[in-house]
């Protein structure tokens, strides 16, 4: 029997303005009574539908952090100059395009990190323990992904808010100048740095997205759960199926449940093929769980 006062939380990640399965996602949380939901972050970016998802989204009451996505939207896509490329510009600008300022508004307040205590644990919200604001090269998702192959993936995580990472962006920063647009992210991090400057071994818990699949790792100190995308389905799941978590508390813990719910996939295929975005590279991202 479920005791009415111990909290039952839902969570998505990177929608990459994908509507279906993330309209899937949030009506079968509405079915099960479900009233707190966070997203990860990655909301637009990529997929056919950004204004659809935001709208959505702010329909469902979902709180929101800031990813990389997010980013481009407000610190501009000068500071992620390294991995842009023609293709991705176009597609930010096409996004953009497709955004009010409303829309816009609200991207700009979300945070970069949210706190939440849990059965007595102490959770950390985010799209990445590494800062995705300027941290994505050494520290990356993709060296996340490479360092777990070898157990020791959550070790990078222990960079975020250390000594060196400090030195390291008053360095850059002071190499390029604070008036640089590059230097946007690095300026906001100190202005606001995530987990508002605590490392991740304070938290009991971190849960972050970015990564697009699930990867569950424990330290002595801190669990780590990256879940996937909502419109990610793989390991011989149904090809057609949303994800997201439900984060349930306990009176001394909490559990971690991971939630699949049919979606009309054709639809969003259909929606991503036919739009006149200028990347349609998020098809081979909801593809690839074909073959895996």
């Amino acid at each position: 029997m479920q005791d009415n006062n111990l909290r039952r939380i839902a969570i998505i990640t990177d929608a990459h303005a994908l509507l279906e399965p993330t309209q899937a996602a949030l009506e079968d949380i509405r079915r099960k009574g479900i009233t707190e939901i966070y997203s990860l972050g990655d909301n637009i970016g990529v997929g056919p539908n950004p204004s659809e998802v935001l709208d959505l989204l702010e329909e469902y009451g979902v709180i929101s952090i800031a990813g990389n996505s997010e980013e481009y939207t407000t610190l501009g896509t000068d500071p992620f100059s390294s991995y842009f490329n023609h293709l991705k510009n176009k597609s930010q600008l096409w996004t953009l395009s497709k955004l009010n300022e409303h829309q816009k508004g609200i991207i700009s307040l979300y945070p970069h990190s949210i706190e939440i205590l849990v059965g007595g644990k102490k959770i950390a919200l985010c799209h990445f323990a590494n800062d995705v604001r300027f941290d994505y090269m050494e520290n990356s998702t993709w060296a996340y992904q490479n360092k777990v192959m070898y157990g020791s993936g959550y070790q990078q995580f222990l960079y975020t808010n250390s000594e060196k990472q400090l030195q390291d962006i008053k360095t850059i920063v002071d190499t390029y100048g604070a008036d640089s647009s590059m230097m946007r992210g690095y300026l906001s991090a100190l202005d606001d740095p995530l987990f508002k400057g605590k490392r991740v071994n304070f938290f009991d818990a971190v849960i972050q997205g970015h990564v697009h699949w699930k990867i569950y790792e424990h330290s002595d100190s801190t669990d780590f759960y990256s879940i996937r995308a909502v419109g990610m389905a793989y390991n011989k799941d149904p090809i057609d199926t949303a994800s997201y978590v439900i984060l349930k508390e306990k009176e001394n813990g909490f559990d971690l449940e991971e939630v699949l719910v049919q979606f009309d996939r054709e639809k969003m295929e259909y929606s991503i093929l036919n739009s006149d975005s200028p990347d349609h590279t998020i098809y081979k991202f909801v593809e690839l769980g074909r073959k895996l």
